[in-house]
């Protein structure tokens, strides 16, 4: 054995070492992972579902909110009214033919939806809190998500299966862990950042080109309500899983997938949101040919007479072999039916 073969035996012991070292205190480390940041500061329900009014926290939004709507919100829906008055009058005075009906419908409903949402969304955390407080109490004490030993107790590393391999099973579970993390601390930061800008996000549905834009930043803010509980979930699911790491992985994998099919069935709803838009466009267009239509229907509906033509000729059916669309009162002692009537 020469020295450089030594010099590599001695690296590659030096690694499977390290390994096996990473690989005993790597359980320990992830359990105190979920424990002290994604259990104790964003899953438990009053961090969850936070009430955006008491507390410190609470206490800015309140004011941050106040603050923009009266300085910031009001202005522009006042400058909007004004605008919308002035053309309204104009209309009228020079015969412009425009209808404002539509138009002051939502107005007054974006008002009135605005000046509520601040309370809107305090009843929709209520209600959030309420059904994910069920779950959170689900299993005590050996099956519930709250602790990392619970969800963590199927990770079976190390012995026969190698210490490469648990290597990599940990560091699939932290970078599971780091995303749960991250995506838990912004649904948190969109919590307390929505209601105040909510007034302003409203103001975007009305105005034509900001719509989309507008429905989009709704929805993110319902989907962020509903992660946790779909969350919870599998995170459940995961607390009667033993022996089996590959299971706790899908489940914690399944977990963080969560926000990313809600913004799927997002885009799902933007498409068909414009699939509708596609359809009604299309019938428009094909009503702007009456010509053809018509020529087309006079086609089939001569095809179908044909059709009469050819079958009274070969003959009267054997009785009780046909039904035909009768009257609902048709009398005689045939048998009918709701809608047919059978010879």
């Amino acid at each position: 054995m020469n020295f450089v073969s030594i010099i590599v035996d001695a690296i590659v012991k030096a690694l499977s070492y390290i390994a096996s070292a990473i690989v005993y205190a790597g359980k320990p480390i992830l359990v105190s992972l979920y424990n002290d940041f994604v259990s104790k500061y964003l899953l438990t329900p009053s961090f969850a579902f936070p009430n955006i009014v008491n507390g410190s926290i609470g206490e800015g939004v309140k004011s941050l909110y106040y603050f923009i709507m009266f300085n910031i919100y009001d202005p522009i829906l006042t400058m909007i009214l004004v605008a919308l008055g002035i053309l309204i009058l104009l209309n009228s005075s020079l015969q412009l033919g425009l209808d404002f009906r539509n138009i002051w419908i939502k107005v007054l409903l974006l008002l009135v939806l605005s000046n509520i949402s601040f309370f809107l969304f305090q009843d929709f955390l209520y209600i959030g809190s309420i059904l994910y407080t069920q779950l959170w109490n689900f299993g005590v004490p050996a099956h519930n998500f709250s602790s990392g030993y619970n969800v963590l107790a199927g990770i079976e590393i190390g012995g026969s299966s190698g210490s490469i391999v648990s290597l990599l099973i940990l560091v699939i579970f932290v970078f599971l862990m780091l995303y749960m993390l991250l995506f838990l601390s912004m649904r948190a930061a969109i919590v307390y950042t929505f209601p105040v800008l909510a007034p302003i996000f409203t103001l975007l549905l009305i105005i034509p080109r900001t719509k989309e834009l507008g429905e989009r930043i709704w929805f993110l803010f319902i989907d962020s309500l509903i992660a946790p509980i779909l969350m919870s979930i599998p995170l459940i699911l995961a607390t009667y899983v033993r022996k089996d790491s590959v299971l706790v992985l899908g489940f914690l994998a399944l977990a963080d997938a969560v926000p990313t099919m809600l913004a799927i069935s997002q885009s799902s709803r933007a498409a068909t949101g414009y699939l509708g838009k596609s359809v009604s466009r299309g019938v428009s267009a094909s009503m702007s040919f009456p010509g053809k239509n018509m020529r087309g229907g006079q086609t089939i509906v001569r095809s179908l007479s044909n059709l009469s033509d050819s079958s009274n000729v070969k003959g009267t059916p054997e009785t009780g072999s046909v039904r035909q669309f009768s009257p609902l009162n048709s009398g005689g002692n045939s048998n009918s039916s709701l809608f047919f009537k059978v010879k």
